[in-house]
């Protein structure tokens, strides 16, 4: 049974005349009767009968009426659905980001996407960066933003890292505080003073190893997976932050800069290798300045 059939048949039912329902269809009449035809051949009986002016439903024809109706129905809302998943996939692209990277720096590079996409959609997802792994394995991300270490493998040898953002690491405080009056902070400034950290950050561990090898007190005070809790924390004067330049100038907390910490905040922009990419997902790597192999560029579905 093909789905022109059900047309013709439909039309034809609510017409009861097989040359007006051709018309309204714009198909020649012989052309309407043979697809008719062939459907009462594979249903088993007439669905119609045609007494010169009187074309009537047969019963067979009257019992088919709601079932080829609302098979014709849900064949139309898939094929709506399909082409709506078909704009989403070149219109919309759901994003990873770990809870450590600052919006700020990488919304320059979804802005610029964006322009190149009339329309884009982001869909940005925060969650730690091996459960965004896992996820971008499992096809429910397109990218994620990530922040490893230097020299730090991917979790999964098929992810693709390109770095995008590598921040000087900067101490952020309140506007009392004493560091105001420094041009640039040492790590032995940092000995025994309160700090606000980032739960379960790596960057966290980096910078625990190198005060430890310097022997200074490393005084953790607060701690939150929060950028905003840990702002609003420094801004009120409960400890010092060790964070990237750009979040803490997005806070609009006074900082100043690290002489001597060999750390750098770094966004890695990931994606799996050899999957196949959406127009959306190409144009950000483009943005990214990451080569997007033509032959895993996906065309652009008709509007």
């Amino acid at each position: 049974m093909e789905m022109y059939q059900v047309r013709y048949f439909l039309a034809a039912a609510e017409q009861l005349n097989f040359t007006r329902a051709a018309e309204r269809l714009h198909v020649a009449q012989p052309s309407l009767t043979r697809a008719i035809q062939k459907l009462e051949d594979e249903l088993g009986g007439p669905l119609f009968r045609r007494e010169r002016a009187n074309t009537h439903l047969t019963e067979l024809g009257r019992m088919m009426l709601p079932h080829l109706a609302a098979s014709l129905a849900a064949a139309e809302a898939a094929k709506t659905q399909a082409r709506s998943f078909s704009r989403r996939e070149a219109g919309q692209l759901t994003l990873g980001a770990s809870s450590a990277v600052c919006a700020q720096s990488v919304a320059p590079l979804l802005c610029a996407t964006a322009r190149e996409i009339a329309g884009l959609g982001f869909d940005v997802v925060i969650a730690p960066s091996a459960d965004l792994e896992e996820r971008l394995m499992g096809g429910e991300l397109d990218a994620a933003f990530l922040t490893p270490l230097a020299g730090d493998a991917p979790g999964h040898e098929r992810l693709d890292r390109h770095d995008v953002i590598d921040d000087p690491l900067v101490v952020a405080f309140s506007p009392e505080h004493r560091f105001m009056r420094a041009r640039e902070v040492k790590l032995e400034d940092l000995d025994g003073e309160a700090l606000v950290v980032r739960r379960g950050c790596g960057h966290e561990d980096a910078i625990a190893a190198a005060m430890e090898a310097r022997a200074v007190v490393r005084a953790v005070r607060h701690r939150s997976d929060d950028e905003r809790w840990m702002g609003e924390m420094v801004r009120a004067g409960l400890g010092v932050v060790l964070w990237p330049e750009a979040a803490a100038a997005a806070w609009g907390l006074p900082f100043r800069p690290l002489a001597d910490l060999p750390v750098t905040f770094r966004v890695a922009l990931t994606t799996v290798a050899g999957r196949r990419r959406s127009p959306a997902l190409a144009a950000l790597l483009r943005q990214a300045g990451m080569t997007a192999s033509a032959d895993l560029a996906w065309p652009v579905p008709a509007a």
